[in-house]
């Protein structure tokens, strides 16, 4: 344990977690919580704290670019969930802001106040986008090298060089999902309104399937690792699915819109063509039209084989697209989304 841990009669040590407020960071403050840790959030005078506000979670104001800030952040923890991070950004210098430089920042903070026999440990919550595309046939595995196609995915390769080619006096590990969704994710929320209408689109292209994971499912596995000593390294996380293809994610999202949902086709190059158009228009404030982000469209795949994770914790996802995408859907109608 680092210096100056301690828990109280009854209950787990504290871990400090980044981007609590957040969709996936959430979803792991709640499996931190019903695990019994105690859970110390990072929080920006921006942050919207609908899903920690209720919950016996300390709230630390933090500014992750402040060293001394951050030193006080880790300081008393058993470790530290670094979750936050930007996935959409005008151009690399803000991705390697948001995702690197807050890492490193937070790691000379361990180092300087975690004790070094303390056996404390830093995960970090990657990407698939890591690694790169992969096809449902050929999975990517953890000892694949990596060929990231996208600044976002630069920025995590970056990141996560800072754990793996260092040596820290404390356990670093990886976690790489793959496409996230589930409740409390507006992202997804615009494919649900097009299904509940009777559409959904596929854009031309090599792309052949992908992988996906749960929210709530992906938050346990950032768990599992934490509780698990002797994991080290990258490890990915998947549902046990190798991948879905368009086939497979139609029928999912019919079955959980309650009603048959039509494909449309739409030529890659014409979206591309399109975003050309209206980027100039919107200031890039688009995300999907960005040509970062239309670089995910042009790949053969995003699939990921998430065994190693299974066979270090025991970790096994409790959902697959279909039930996941109806619990998702179940949520938006409760909280009146749709």
């Amino acid at each position: 344990m680092p210096h100056g841990a301690a828990s109280r009669p009854g209950r787990g040590p504290v871990i400090a977690l980044t981007g609590a407020t957040g969709f996936l960071g959430s979803h792991i403050a709640d499996e931190l919580l019903d695990s019994g840790f105690r859970v110390r959030a990072s929080i920006r005078p921006t942050s919207d704290l609908r899903w920690i506000a209720d919950k016996d979670i300390e709230s630390f104001p933090l500014d992750l670019s402040d060293a001394a800030a951050c030193t006080d952040f880790v300081r008393g923890v058993r470790a530290v969930i670094h979750c936050a991070g930007r996935v959409t950004a005008p151009d690399d210098e803000s991705y390697l802001r948001a995702n690197v430089e807050t890492t490193r920042c937070l790691l000379a903070a361990c180092r300087r106040e975690w004790h070094p026999q303390g056996g404390g440990s830093f995960l970090l919550i990657s990407s698939l986008a890591a690694h790169g595309p992969a096809a449902p046939a050929r999975p990517a595995r953890e000892d694949d090298p990596c060929r990231p196609v996208t600044g976002y995915g630069r920025s995590k390769v970056a990141a996560e060089k800072l754990l793996l080619e260092h040596d820290h006096p404390f356990r670093t590990v990886v976690l790489r999902p793959p496409a996230l969704y589930g409740p409390r994710d507006r992202g997804f929320l615009p494919l649900v309104k097009a299904a509940l209408r009777g559409w959904t689109v596929r854009f031309t292209g090599p792309m052949a399937g992908l992988s996906l994971v749960h929210g709530r499912d992906a938050a346990r596995a950032a768990v599992s690792l934490l509780e698990t000593p002797e994991a080290t390294g990258v490890f990915f996380v998947d549902d046990g699915h190798r991948g879905y293809d368009n086939k497979d994610l139609t029928s999912a999202l019919a079955l959980a819109c309650g009603r048959k949902v039509r494909t449309v086709t739409v030529p890659l190059g014409l979206l591309k063509f399109i975003a050309g158009l209206l980027r100039p228009l919107t200031g890039g404030g688009i995300s999907v039209l960005r040509a970062d982000r239309l670089k995910d469209l042009e790949v053969c795949g995003w699939a990921c084989d998430g065994s190693r994770l299974g066979a270090a914790t025991g970790f096994s996802a409790a959902h697959d697209a279909a039930s996941g995408f109806a619990d998702t859907v179940a949520f938006y109608r409760r909280e009146r989304w749709l």
